[in-house]
């Protein structure tokens, strides 16, 4: 009898209790990650870490590398600012365009801290100003934009629709210009400079996350476009929706009568990351071919304007001098004017495309 039980608790732990147990933390991280993700919140404005920082950065010996005065306590190492960082962040601080705050948790025994960095020292702690990362960027512009690709192509050659498509490109819209097109003004000329303040930016990917802002928000603005014109049906986009959800929740009970429930469990996690992937590689290569082949030059160009329009001393002028900021500053080249070009083509041309085609036409 004892091993009956044995087995029966066996089977019921690794058989029922063990999947449901990682549905449930697989699900409840989701719903608590995504919220953070949209809504950090417990914040707090911490600027003057930022007004010492600034004045290390101006007045230590050319050459001296200083360590940025924040990292996330679970951080293995804290970035070390060379000449070009140096400059790079006199910039940001001096001409107001970098906000840092930080959250503590955890225990007076084990405190925690994480930070959050935004566009605009007055706009610190505001969610529309925060500074993403190109994986954050480029995912949620992915999730938002590219299911809806397909009617939009639709609308825009004026082929007939289906009933959920209006509410569809309308929600879709909405959503993209909210979290982007703020997000891509406030970066606007501020970016290069600010995320050179941004500590492990180098694993996180900073860079071309402002050319997926202006991507996203831009496309934002032509869903809005399009879905004007149609009608708003959101009991078909509801119905559309489920049917979707539904078709997968389907596919996976079938794969888990072939395959079994503990592979299903498993697995469908690595589905959706794989889905995942392939959508930052529709939004995140393009942005990236852009902004390390022309934008970023251009980028350059403007901090150091802002850099001559600052007060300077002979040290920042030595640290200036051989440095990669004067190397990307100064460089002239005939691919940074073609892809600035090419940008402005996709811009107008591809992501703007109905509402360009509108006003030729």
């Amino acid at each position: 009898m004892s091993a009956v039980r044995s087995f029966l608790g066996a089977a019921w732990s690794y058989g029922v209790y063990l999947p449901l147990y990682v549905m449930w933390r697989v699900v409840t991280g989701s719903v608590r990650a995504t919220f953070d993700f949209l809504y950090p919140r417990g914040y707090k404005p911490c600027n003057e870490l930022a007004d010492a920082f600034v004045e290390d950065c101006a007045n230590l010996p050319v050459g001296q590398s200083v360590r940025l005065p924040w990292v996330d306590s679970l951080a293995t190492h804290s970035l070390m600012m060379n000449n070009t960082g140096r400059l790079l962040s006199y910039v940001a601080i001096a001409s107001g365009w970098f906000g840092v705050a930080v959250r503590d948790s955890g225990t007076k025994y084990k405190p925690n801290r994480t930070y959050r960095y935004y566009y605009r020292r007055s706009m610190t702690g505001n969610w529309f100003a925060e500074i993403w990362s190109v994986w954050k960027s480029g995912f949620l512009s992915a999730v938002l934009a590219l299911p809806c690709v397909d009617f939009a192509v639709d609308v825009a050659e004026g082929r007939p629709v289906a009933d959920h498509s209006g509410a569809m490109l309308l929600v879709s819209g909405a959503l993209l210009v909210i979290c982007f097109l703020p997000r891509a003004f406030l970066g606007r000329g501020v970016h290069f400079p600010a995320i050179s303040l941004v500590n492990g930016a180098a694993f996180g990917g900073y860079g071309c996350a402002q050319i997926i802002n202006w991507f996203a928000g831009l496309a934002g603005v032509s869903y809005l476009w399009l879905a004007a014109g149609l009608e708003w049906d959101f009991g078909a986009a509801f119905e559309f929706a489920a049917t979707k959800a539904g078709g997968f929740i389907s596919s996976s009970v079938e794969w888990a009568k072939i395959d079994g429930w503990v592979y299903t469990v498993f697995m469908t996690p690595v589905i959706i990351a794989a889905a995942a992937l392939m959508g930052l590689a529709w939004t995140v290569i393009p942005a990236a071919f852009f902004w390390y082949v022309s934008l970023r030059f251009i980028a350059a160009r403007n901090a150091k304007a802002q850099l001559e329009a600052l007060p300077l001393n002979a040290i920042q002028a030595a640290m200036y001098a051989g440095s990669d900021f004067q190397v990307a500053a100064e460089l002239r080249a005939p691919q940074i004017f073609l892809g600035f070009l090419v940008y402005i083509v996709v811009l107008l041309g591809i992501i703007l495309y109905p509402i360009s085609a509108s006003i030729v036409g």
